[in-house]
């Protein structure tokens, strides 16, 4: 990968000058930022100690949350979430990302873990470029972050994160109808042209779909307030919880298996992009080189392309054709890579699905390359749009708000009801990224109060068309410009 050149601070968020007509509504390009890795990033440290004999040393990892530093070594092989999430978050305010994802059981389960925690160290105090009065205050205990958790309550108590079922049921219907009509047209040869469209339509959606229900945003997983650890739950509330993140996981799991991906796979790389978004290092969906490698004007990035890389933001949209074998691929190599005596099971039902999609498509492969094709495009152009032509963010503590760091990373797509249906919701990143758990049918809701929020505080709402997305990101792929600077 190639690695950018001299560290860029987080950009200014401060608001625009008076008379500037809609400017923290923008469908404007970001202004160009890269970090380096951050040299002293916990979790490589960490990972690298060696004990005595060269076995790995038992590594201690804290996480701050709820202005404890919490010790969760012994957890961190039996994290939902995997271990490396937590080794990012290494003595590092977490309590937003906590509070965004997790189940009421789940956060009763940290309250014994902060009882005999310390308090954790307060960041040395700093003036920001807003120009606020200087603060030692952690992100979630900032004046921004409580104000997030307000807003946050505010629109729990308004209902938008109530389940809303009849949705999820037409969101299904787009799945599984269009699937089972090609399976019949394909498996009988009747028209199976237009059986592999269809079948390349279902598993579009159900990629979108699935995405829901992987982050439990259908069955409601949460009791409580956004600060809240769920101790007001009740007990059969938390059964209810507990039932229903299994209840989600499940669905989840098969329309994954549909599309021949794995859900384990899938969670590992997509909550870890959530929590640490375009983080450089942190991130996995930002590893993108050495296919694509995103220099936003930088000159020193641009200099380590190779003959090939200089000519990517011709090839960058034939390239996302490739996106739904790569992400199988990858999704089956997660599963190879693990011990097959805890994993057999998922490895033989990962194969199943290959084994029937092949022999549903036997005589007519070339259709099931079109349909792999079409679809990966499909959803690549989408997944790109929203985050991989905005700002780069250093790996290490920035000591942003969960709000501020959406502000700086994540994009919408303009377009209306229509585009949002889909994209599976995902063209309202912003309010997605804010609230994870909040059903898709309530985000154009969320939506008003958002944009409202982030002009209330200085922030700027970023969305444009899809093709005006697509446009930022071959520009963030170009070097042309910068040629006189290499």
């Amino acid at each position: 990968e190639i690695i950018p050149g001299p560290h860029a601070a987080h950009p200014p968020l401060s608001p625009p000058a008076s008379g500037e007509p809609n400017a923290r509504t923008s469908s404007q390009p970001p202004t160009p930022r890269l970090a380096t890795m951050c040299r002293g990033e916990a979790a490589s440290s960490a990972s690298g100690r060696r004990a005595a004999g060269g076995k790995p040393a038992e590594e201690e990892v804290r996480v701050v949350l709820y202005g404890k530093s919490v010790d969760v070594s012994s957890f961190a092989r039996v994290h939902p979430g995997g271990a490396k999430v937590l080794r990012i978050f290494q003595d590092r305010d977490a309590t937003e990302q906590f509070a965004a994802y997790h189940s009421a059981s789940a956060r009763r389960m940290l309250e014994s873990m902060l009882r005999d925690a310390p308090d954790a160290p307060q960041p040395p105090q700093q003036s920001d470029a807003q120009q606020r009065p200087a603060a030692s205050a952690l992100p979630s205990q900032s004046a921004l972050g409580r104000a997030f958790d307000e807003l946050t309550d505010e629109l729990r108590a308004k209902g938008l994160f109530e389940p809303h079922y009849l949705d999820e049921l037409f969101k299904i219907s787009l799945v599984l109808v269009p699937y089972a009509v090609g399976v019949v047209l394909v498996g009988s040869n009747a028209a199976p042209l237009v059986g592999a469209l269809l079948i390349g339509f279902a598993c579009y959606m159900s990629g979108w779909v699935s995405h829901d229900y992987l982050h439990h945003s259908v069955f409601p997983v949460h009791a409580g307030g956004a600060a809240s650890l769920g101790e007001e739950a009740t007990s059969k509330q938390l059964k209810q919880a507990r039932a229903n993140v299994r209840l989600n996981n499940a669905v989840g799991y098969w329309l994954g298996w549909i599309q021949g991906y794995e859900e384990l796979w899938w969670k590992a790389r997509h909550n870890t992009h959530h929590v640490v978004t375009n983080e450089h290092g942190n991130d996995p969906d930002i590893k993108t080189a050495p296919v694509l490698v995103f220099i936003r004007n930088n000159p020193t990035i641009a200099r380590g392309l190779s003959w090939v890389q200089r000519w990517q933001q011709f090839y960058y949209l034939p390239v996302l054709s490739i996106m739904d074998l790569y992400w199988r691929l990858e999704s089956h190599a997660y599963l190879f890579m693990r011990p097959q005596a805890k994993y057999w099971r998922r490895t033989l039902l990962l194969l199943l699905s290959d084994a029937f999609t092949l022999w549903l498509f036997h005589g007519n492969y070339r259709y099931l390359l079109l349909m792999t094709m079409l679809r990966g495009f499909a959803t690549g152009v989408v997944v790109f749009a929203t985050h991989y032509g905005e700002d780069i963010l250093d790996g290490g503590d920035h000591g942003m708000t969960l709000v501020e760091q959406t502000a700086l990373t994540s994009r919408n797509i303009k377009g209306g009801h229509l585009v949002n249906v889909l994209t599976g919701f995902i063209s309202l990143q912003t309010e997605h990224h804010l609230w994870p758990t909040m059903p898709t049918a309530h985000l154009e809701e969320a939506r008003k109060h958002a944009m409202a929020f982030f002009h209330k505080h200085g922030l700027e709402y970023r969305e444009g068309s899809l093709l005006e997305c697509v446009r930022l990101n071959i520009k963030a792929l170009g070097f042309e410009h910068l040629q006189h600077l290499m």
